[in-house]
């Protein structure tokens, strides 16, 4: 054993390094979604007689936390595309979080899952109740104008009580679900018309909820590879949601082809990459 300190530190250094690649498994989650994505082709074809599918005299769009979860365009059956990324984005957490406890068990270095679990409830709150609420109280009760100056300051509020809701000590089951919800109601005012980034409103949430999960993996995995899938995923993602207005094609099926295809090959590069580093 050397004894020469520049050595040792080399040495700590490589041994580093193969702990985070033996517990890099990014790649399951990349390819596990990005398959969930694809399934999800056959609800997401275009009506070909588009219809409002909203019930007349029913409850008001805000009131329906699943219309978040559709597309822009019109589908055929826009229900059955809503509980299917549901329950999408409910399995791929779930799944997420097993992977990761069953490769620690197998490998045996651990990677930390709560704050990627956090992070994944936040986006999922976010688009059931944080966005319905935030685009009702404040595009259809606000009694005043939601300008800019008025999202800062509401985000600013609304953030700070969601950090001292998540710092709470006494009754934390309680104030955490409370703090996830003012967060993304925060987060979701992005969406007002003089910020104007459409992180779902109309469809398509489900594709940011993800983004937000895969930066969270990025940071957990330290890892530039799975960094740079996420950023481009999350780029796609908004692109998609924005750019649909002037292009119907980018809001439905071929949309989702594109963020699938990014999903599936990153995480096919991901597998491959780990595979040649063992």
């Amino acid at each position: 054993m050397t004894t020469d300190p520049g050595e040792l530190l080399d040495e700590l250094a490589g041994l580093r390094k193969r702990a985070r690649d033996d517990r890099h498994g990014y790649w399951f989650p990349l390819l596990l979604m990005g398959l969930l994505t694809l399934a999800s082709l056959p609800l997401s074809q275009a009506d070909p007689v588009p219809t409002d599918h909203l019930l007349e005299g029913g409850p008001g769009w805000w009131l329906d936390p699943l219309m978040h979860l559709r597309l822009k365009t019109e589908v055929v059956h826009p229900l059955a595309l809503s509980l299917y990324w549901l329950g999408a984005l409910v399995a791929g957490l779930l799944a997420t979080v097993w992977w990761y406890r069953w490769r620690a068990r197998r490998v045996g270095v651990e990677t930390p899952t709560g704050a990627y679990v956090q992070v994944a409830l936040l986006g999922l709150v976010a688009v059931l109740f944080g966005i319905p609420l935030s685009t009702s109280l404040f595009f259809e009760y606000s009694p005043i104008d939601p300008t800019l100056l008025v999202a800062a300051v509401a985000m600013t509020v609304l953030l700070g009580l969601a950090l001292l809701a998540f710092r709470a000590k006494r009754m934390r089951p309680l104030l955490v679900p409370v703090g996830l919800l003012l967060a993304s109601i925060a987060l979701s005012l992005l969406q007002l018309p003089d910020v104007g980034v459409d992180l779902g409103m109309g469809g398509g949430a489900q594709f940011l909820a993800i983004a937000t999960g895969l930066l969270t993996l990025a940071w957990i995995e330290r890892s530039v590879l799975c960094s740079v899938i996420a950023v481009v995923f999350t780029a796609g993602a908004l692109i998609v949601n924005n750019a649909s207005v002037d292009n119907d094609a980018l809001g439905g099926a071929m949309g989702v082809l594109l963020l699938a295809a990014v999903l599936v090959a990153g995480g096919l590069g991901a597998l491959v990459a780990s595979r040649t580093s063992s």
